[in-house]
This record gives structure tokens, C-alpha cells and sequence, in this order.
């Protein structure tokens, strides 16, 4: 793994040199995809190395100044690519976009975000935030998720559950309309029982408060199987499909959508 510095990123984001990728999500009973989760997957630095996610995204979680720039290229581009990709195809879908608790807690993140989007031409029917574990939200933060949702009607998302920052006690502060499951809860289901167990109490919890569930990490068609019979609502993982480029996404949503 190669670990790129604070000063490599900034220059990275300086010169455009990170790509992002599209990952679907499946519906599960009606085996479709009009989700997809946007992921900043490479970053091709001066010497032409390249990097996935967690080469970088630890160093940018790490410090405040770094979050707020990468988190304004990621939201622009994303939108953008969004856009594009809804008018290429013809049809409504759902971007799923990481959220970094550093960036919500800005004062001013609510209004930047909502003109952002707007400049960008994207609906909030057609976008969902899916706050990071890697950072913890303050009283701003909570203020601010919450008037995105009841001011712009933008649907949010609990990512990785029950992993770092995303404890239980958020699902009481902020209207999450569906909980994500990290992989690491889902690889071993149909090994140990105890694991299998605790994700069904985790969507049975779901349930009772109507909020849906997304498992991620599914690689086997025996996963896949016992989440969908759980009741599971959501399902992504390499199984369903890899992040790719907007290109490949865009023939991966013809075949699959709805």
C-alpha cells in the first residue's frame, strides 16, 4: 500500500488528478439497479502511481483544511457526473454520496451544498447522503443534516453502521432513511451463526423504526441469498458489481434498472 502525503493530495486536487467510479446498488425482490454509490477510487500522482481509496482517504479524514477541499471537488464532480449520466441515459436515478462529519459541521454547509446542487442542475429526489463513520458530527453538523432534509427533502443514509462515529444513538438525532451495514458484519454470514443473528436484529430493528437496510460486502451468491431472505432492502458488493467508470455504469443501469 502506498500512503501519499497531505501535500501529494493537495496537489492532486490542484491538477484534477483523482477519478471517480460508480458502484450499484441492487434492489433486492426487484432484482433491479437505479442506485449507485460514487467512491473517489484512484489517484494518479506525478511519478504515475496510483492509489485507491484508503491510500488517501485516512490522510484526508485526518485533517480539517484537506476534508473541506476534497469534499467540494467530490460533491461538484459527483453532481456533474450525476447529471450527465441521468441525461446520457434518459432516466431518474439515486447518487449515493459519502458525507464526512467535518464537512457537515461547516456553518455554512447547508447553503453550499444546496448551491452546488442547484448550479449543477440535480434534484434532491435524485440524491442521498451517506454520512462517513470516519468523523464525528458536532451540534452545527446535526443542525445542518437535518435542514438539508427538511428544507430540500435530500434522503440520509447511517453508512457502516455500527462502525466508528456510527453509533445507535444518531439514528434518535437525525431522520436516516435507511442504515447501511458495513462488510465486515456481512462477510462471515454464512460461516457464524452469531453474525448472521446480529444483522437480522440490526434490520428487524430497521423495520420497526421504517427505516430500510443496505448490506454491503456481499461476494457470495450464498449471501446474497440469506440477506434477501432476512428481508434486506439493499444489497452491494463485488458479487453485484465493482466500482467502475461512469461509461461502464451506464451500461451496467441499462441492463439492470427500472
Amino acid at each position: 500500500m502506498t500512503r501519499f502525503t497531505k501535500g501529494q493530495i493537495a496537489e492532486a486536487l490542484k491538477n484534477d488528478q483523482f477519478r471517480l467510479f460508480g458502484q450499484p446498488k441492487w434492489t433486492f425482490g426487484k432484482n433491479t439497479c437505479n442506485t449507485y454509490e460514487v467512491f473517489a477510487d484512484l489517484i494518479i500522482s506525478d511519478n504515475h502511481q496510483t492509489g485507491t481509496a484508503s491510500d488517501f482517504m485516512p490522510v484526508i479524514e485526518s485533517d480539517p483544511a484537506l476534508t473541506h477541499s476534497f469534499g467540494e471537488w467530490f460533491f461538484r464532480q459527483a453532481f456533474n457526473d450525476g447529471v450527465k449520466l441521468m441525461d446520457d441515459l434518459d432516466m431518474d436515478l439515486i447518487i449515493s454520496i459519502n458525507l464526512l462529519g467535518e464537512q457537515a459541521n461547516e456553518p455554512v454547509f447547508c447553503e453550499r451544498l444546496s448551491a452546488m446542487m442547484d448550479e449543477a442542475g440535480l434534484s434532491p429526489e435524485n440524491v442521498q447522503f451517506e454520512l462517513s463513520e470516519a468523523q464525528q458530527l458536532t451540534e452545527i453538523g446535526l443542525k445542518n443534516l437535518n435542514c438539508l432534509h427538511k428544507t430540500r427533502g435530500i434522503s440520509l443514509v447511517l453508512g457502516n453502521f455500527g462502525t466508528g462515529y456510527s453509533n445507535i444513538d444518531l439514528l434518535r438525532q437525525l431522520p436516516f432513511s435507511m442504515i447501511e451495514i458495513s462488510k465486515a458484519f456481512t462477510a462471515d454470514i454464512t460461516t457464524y451463526e452469531d453474525d448472521l443473528k446480529l444483522i437480522v436484529a440490526i434490520q428487524q430493528m430497521a423495520e420497526i423504526m421504517g427505516i430500510t437496510v443496505c448490506a454491503k460486502g456481499i461476494e457470495t451468491a450464498e449471501q446474497m441469498e440469506l440477506l434477501e431472505d432476512a428481508g434486506f432492502f439493499k444489497g452491494q458488493g463485488y458479487l453485484i458489481g465493482r466500482p467502475m467508470s461512469m461509461k461502464d455504469l451506464a451500461d451496467y443501469v441499462k441492463k439492470y434498472a427500472a
